[in-house]
């Protein structure tokens, strides 16, 4: 069914605007281009306090190519400043409002 990544940003008042700048530039001109990718949303903290990145690939070996290519990316380094925490999960079910 696929395989999703899940991301955790943490920012402060001082750089909460411009991570979501940076992480949306990188989002949009480089991840959402590779092969195997779905889909994935950006969502706030409520707080703000950081940031919560979900991102759907058809598979496991498509977020590793990616991931391979992302190692070299230049905007990398500054997105690690906001200690980006991953997790790992298979796509089990999907579910939609019954009409």
């Amino acid at each position: 069914m696929g395989y999703v990544v899940v991301v955790t940003f943490d920012t402060s008042a001082d750089n909460h605007v411009s991570a979501k700048h940076l992480l949306n530039e990188y989002i949009e001109g480089f991840l959402c281009q590779q092969d195997g990718f779905i889909e994935s949303w950006l969502n706030e903290r409520e707080d703000n306090g950081g940031y919560l990145h979900f991102a759907r690939w058809e598979k496991e070996s498509n977020f590793r190519a990616f991931a391979a290519k992302a190692k070299d990316h230049p905007l990398l380094p500054a997105i690690r400043e906001f200690n980006g925490s991953a997790v790992f999960y298979n796509d089990v079910g999907h579910y939609r409002p019954q009409e």
